[in-house]
């Protein structure tokens, strides 16, 4: 599992936006898409609801969002 995808996924749940979080971490907003998509892929299931209008967590995207922030706070004490 990529930590960057999981670090985008982190920021894309905090701001509900994916472009902005995309845009933080220097994405275009289609490579942060690709890169979340990849992400629920190797994951299997959707974290990120998306609509025209706007993105909010999934029920298992809210679940995960402790364990990526733990696992990255990990990755970065380490």
């Amino acid at each position: 599992m990529d930590t960057d995808h999981l670090r985008l996924f982190v920021m894309a749940a905090d701001r509900l936006n994916i472009s902005a979080a995309g845009r933080e971490l220097g994405l275009a907003p289609a490579v942060a898409s690709a890169r979340l998509a990849k992400l629920e892929t190797e994951l299997g299931v959707e974290l990120l609801r998306r609509t025209t209008r706007k993105v909010s967590l999934s029920l298992e995207g809210a679940d995960f969002l402790p364990y990526a922030r733990e696992i990255l706070a990990q990755s970065e004490a380490a």
